[in-house]
């Protein structure tokens, strides 16, 4: 089993440390940790070209096709961060930013992530939040997050003991989910989405060609799955109601007349 842990801290300090217990704790696992501080990632320039066009057309020549091949190789993803001002530096948001294309087009339906965050006194919940939801519109199957806590000049024995127990507890259940391989069940949380991408990828075809490409040959969802009549009759109506607040409702209910077709 491999599992890739990407710190997003821009030093080596309390992520690294906590990254680094688990590894020499489950050493019999094959852990490797991918300190982005280190690589040569640029900052997103905001440009869209890899939403509208793919990402080969992103004008930035680093290592973020290295990451993506490291993620793919691993069975599970940990993507770790210190919380600064009650949310992810910036490493771990142009993380995030740079992959954001994968969220118009998801693909890790077969691998598991968990969030890790440590902090001080708060602001975990709201990073933790914000890194788990961007993993699971990647296609993630997502396990249950990490906080851990550091107070300012070191922790006492009995809290660093505490994070031990909890780091070994979250890993373990990460792990055993892994071995599991029992995945996400399509809610209409992710349903929603998806039918809404593919219709604006009808739509909009000619503007952003690479999500009409990816969604042109799916069906209910973004892989093979059977879903009951009810819960398509439920998606349905859902994304017609959030269509006619983006196109009005005529262009909404012309949607539904072409998949009939």
């Amino acid at each position: 089993m491999k599992i890739l842990a990407i710190c997003g801290s821009p030093r080596k300090g309390n992520t690294y440390a906590a990254l680094q217990n688990i590894k020499d704790i489950f050493s019999d696992i094959h852990i490797e940790i991918l300190l982005l501080k280190d690589l040569d990632f640029e900052f997103c320039r905001g440009c869209y070209a890899c939403v509208t066009h793919g990402s080969c057309k992103c004008p930035i020549n680093d290592d973020r096709d290295r990451i993506l091949e490291k993620i793919d190789e691993a069975d599970g993803l940990i993507v770790a961060s210190p919380v600064y001002s009650q949310m992810v530096p910036a490493l771990m948001k142009n993380f995030f930013d740079r992959l954001g294309y994968i969220g118009h087009r998801p693909r890790f339906f077969n691998q598991f992530a968990m969030s890790l965050v440590t902090y001080s006194g708060y602001g975990a919940e709201p990073a933790l939040e914000y890194m788990s939801k961007g993993l699971s519109v990647f296609g993630f199957n997502i396990v249950p997050s990490l906080a851990l806590q550091y107070r300012p000049g070191g922790n006492t024995e009995s809290l660093q003991q505490e994070n031990i127990r909890k780091s070994i507890e979250a890993f373990e259940v990460f792990l055993n989910r892994i071995r599991s391989g029992e995945k996400d069940k399509p809610t209409l949380n992710k349903l929603v989405p998806f039918g809404i991408f593919k219709a604006i990828s009808t739509k909009a075809k000619e503007a952003m060609p690479a999500d009409f490409e990816y969604y042109k040959s799916k069906t209910d969802y973004f892989y093979d799955v059977k879903l009951p009549f009810h819960t398509k009759w439920i998606t349905k109506k859902v994304v017609q109601k959030e269509l006619s607040k983006i196109f009005g409702s005529a262009d909404s209910q012309s949607f539904s007349i072409r998949r009939k077709k």
